[in-house]
């Protein structure tokens, strides 16, 4: 496939200037945006690239910026008194440049005075000559305007005439935490194309849209000759951090238990004999696909469950679970032992440093193996109290009920011991376990409470979404006015839906929520800005003499947010060395008009998990041809983004040598011009497949065939040991002894 200089310059983001400025320094004889890209170009365009680089060592600028291989600061040092010394300095300088232009402009206006006076008297003399001269009147009386308005411009451009200072004035450039680089630009009064040079020659590409961060702003700054002065943005995130006080005392709270454990184990069969309810049912394919958090009234005192997915694509959902609970119930099945999930769950809550309390399930069922399990266990460094350890094992089967009341004494057991406790008075806090969006109530969000008291009317800030409480909903679905520590409960009221996993805090009024909301939403658009361009030289030395990955543009929308979060992980996690996932945009609610705008726009596939499009969408996706798939299970939703992949891949050409005949003879044809008398020495020649010329066993010449004859007949086919005329079109050096390739092209496709 060939490559242009255009499409080169694509390929690295940077423009076609930039490049054949690049590949001229590099050596390379290129001038136009149509030239042709050779391999062998972009390895000296490659090495060229290395040779300007110093990945190894660090440059440290005047004012004690420190650059690390990748072009960016890594510690901005300076003492206040050198700072002040500096100031200093300049303040003189400025002052001395100053007087110096104060003394200019008053030897102008000195000689605009005297040019004033010149005029005033020519003009009284023409008077004069006019009274004198009345036949004259005329020629004088134009002669004396033309004078006066020649000297009125030239003294005007005295006036305003101003030199060009012809030093370099040394600034102070504050630099914000990110900046463009043309705003950039301004503050330093240079072309933006003078700021790119420099980032290049710092390994970092970018054009004057794109977002840099402090540390490299600072870093150019100094590379152009004036001085950089980091300033810090006000962290609302801390100010809000220091309105979370509690007046009372901590008192004791509900334990909050997250059941965890593989896939089919049991865990929501488990949580469903304790609720009394039938979950499991409602959940597509058998499978958990979502957290849910629920209230639990037993014998033992209210509890809070947390129900998480076993799927493998709702890893960060556990570890979601893990770090937001006091308790891990690991369900672990007695027949079929530890999984790649449970290991997993093992690890979260290890990491989250919380106590486990082992369930062996399905105890009832053939093959079960309880001391198997517990050896396992033991294993993975989770010994059972009876073999001398300190976790808590309890065979029961959560389909019967057996061994159930056991486990939640050994739960409440765990609890006492932990002396779990929070405040009830004051403004609420806690994490967002799930959200969704609804398409009657609008942004519903289930929220952990783990300090304070929520109530209707409270004014809540989580993530970016703010709002008013309107409506608390329990675990139950009976509608409640306020809610405790360890409560998870369903609310109402917020404006946008918040991320699962969000920190929510209750604020005192709506400017304060309104101020969080929008420094969030700003800080969230340069992180994504900064990913988008984070791209280096270094990065670039991987691309080089590569070809492009083929990439599947996705929009996602599904029922809830953790299942949104675990699909998008889960796709990213299907790219290869050929082809890679990019997710256009992710979100909760139905699949909505501007989704389907955007998906014409950027060529991208539509998925939507447990949602629908509304008609206008409906109309758009059927007009436009966009592809379209409705899941309600993860793993076909993963099956089905593979096969998409796969049919992005170009198929691989095969190539089968089908026979070659020896060159005997060269005759000339009027007709068909040179024609070659040969004999087939390996398989059939075929008159409509591609052929190639070799002399000394070398191609030099790659066609198709002109004409193919057997005994002055025109034939199709000639087969081994046979002789044929054969003529070849548009090529006439066929010479005797060189010997003529037949052969075949034949597609395969590709796997991801």
């Amino acid at each position: 496939m060939t490559i242009t200089v255009k499409d080169f310059a694509k390929t690295l983001k940077i423009t076609d200037k930039a490049l054949i400025e690049r590949m001229q320094k590099a050596g390379l004889e290129h001038s136009k945006s149509s030239d042709e890209v050779t391999a062998s170009d972009k390895q000296a365009l490659l090495k060229s690239l290395k040779g300007s680089k110093s990945p190894s060592k660090s440059v440290t600028s005047e004012s004690g910026v420190k650059v690390t291989s990748k072009g960016k600061a890594s510690s901005i040092q300076s003492s206040n008194k050198s700072y002040s010394d500096n100031i200093e300095a300049k303040r003189a300088q400025a002052s001395e440049q100053l007087k110096e232009q104060q003394v200019k402009r008053e030897e102008q206006l000195k000689a605009a005075k005297k040019n004033q006076e010149q005029k005033k008297k020519q003009v009284r003399q023409a008077k004069t000559q006019i009274k004198e001269n009345p036949i004259d009147i005329k020629d004088q009386l134009s002669s004396a305007v033309n004078a006066y308005k020649k000297k009125e411009g030239s003294s005007s451009e005295e006036k305003h005439q101003f030199e060009v200072p012809s030093e370099f004035i040394k600034k102070d450039i504050e630099v914000p935490e990110t900046i463009q680089v043309g705003e950039l630009a301004k503050l330093m009064a240079v072309k933006g194309g003078e700021v790119v040079k420099n980032l290049m020659s710092l390994g970092v590409v970018a054009t004057i849209n794109d977002f840099i961060d402090q540390e490299t702003a600072i870093l150019v700054v100094e590379e152009i000759g004036h001085n950089g002065v980091a300033i810090q943005q006000e962290n609302i995130e801390e100010d809000l951090a220091n309105l979370i006080h509690y007046k009372d005392k901590p008192k004791t709270r509900p334990a909050v238990i997250t059941v965890m454990g593989h896939v089919d184990h049991g865990k929501t069969t488990l949580l469903d004999f304790i609720r009394k309810t039938k979950v499991v049912d409602g959940e597509a394919g058998g499978i958990t696909q979502h957290i849910g958090a629920y209230e639990v009234d037993t014998s033992k005192g209210k509890l809070t469950f947390i129900d998480t997915p076993g799927h493998a694509a709702f890893s960060s959902m556990r570890a979601r679970g893990a770090n937001t609970t006091d308790i891990v119930v690991l369900v672990v099945a007695a027949n079929d032992g530890i999984k790649p999930q449970t290991e997993e769950a093992i690890n979260h809550a290890k990491a989250a440093n919380v106590s486990i309390v082992v369930a062996i399930n399905k105890i009832d069922l053939d093959g079960a193996d309880i001391d198997k399990v517990k050896g396992d266990l033991a294993a993975k460094d989770l010994t059972p109290e009876d073999w001398g350890g300190n976790i808590q094992m309890v065979p029961i089967s959560a389909l019967k009920g057996d061994g159930i009341d056991d486990l939640l004494e050994r739960i409440a057991l765990e609890a006492e011991i932990l002396e779990l406790k929070a405040h009830y008075e004051g403004s609420a806090q806690g994490v967002v376990i799930e959200s969704e969006l609804d398409k009657f109530r609008g942004s519903v969000s289930t929220f952990l409470i783990q300090n304070g008291t929520l109530k209707i009317g409270d004014l809540v800030v989580s993530g970016n979404a703010m709002g008013k409480i309107k409506s608390i909903v329990n675990s139950d679905g009976e509608k409640i006015k306020l809610a405790s520590p360890s409560a998870a409960v369903e609310v109402l009221g917020l404006n946008l839906v918040p991320n699962a996993g969000d920190q929510f805090q209750v604020v005192e009024n709506e400017k304060q929520a309104r101020e969080i909301a929008e420094y969030r939403v700003s800080k969230e658009k340069e992180k994504k800005l900064l990913k988008q361009k984070d791209e280096t030289v270094g990065d670039l030395f991987e691309t080089l003499g590569q070809d492009l990955k083929k990439v599947l543009n996705v929009i996602i929308k599904t029922d809830v947010g953790g299942t949104c979060e675990a699909i998008v992980a889960a796709l990213y996690d299907l790219g290869t060395e050929k082809a890679k996932v990019k997710i256009v945009s992710s979100g909760v609610g139905g699949i909505s008009e501007s989704d389907a705008n955007l998906a014409v726009a950027v060529d991208s596939i539509i998925i939507g998990f447990n949602v629908r499009a509304d008609n206008t969408a409906k109309k758009i996706i059927e007009s436009e041809s966009i592809p379209l798939s409705y899941h309600s299970i993860i793993y076909e939703l993963i099956d089905d983004v593979k096969a998409r992949m796969t049919g992005l891949l170009d198929p691989i050409i095969k190539e089968e040598i089908v026979g070659t005949a020896e060159v005997l003879e060269v005759f000339n044809s009027p007709k068909f011009g040179q024609v070659a008398g040969c004999n087939v020495i390996e398989g059939n020649v075929l008159r409509n497949k591609p052929v190639r010329v070799l002399r000394d066993d070398i191609v030099i010449f790659e066609g198709e065939l002109n004409s193919l004859r057997r005994f002055k007949e025109d034939v199709n086919e000639v087969k081994n040991g046979n002789e044929c005329g054969m003529g070849i079109k548009n090529y006439k050096d066929i010479k005797p002894g060189d010997k003529i390739e037949v052969f075949d092209r034949k597609e395969e496709a590709q796997k991801i």
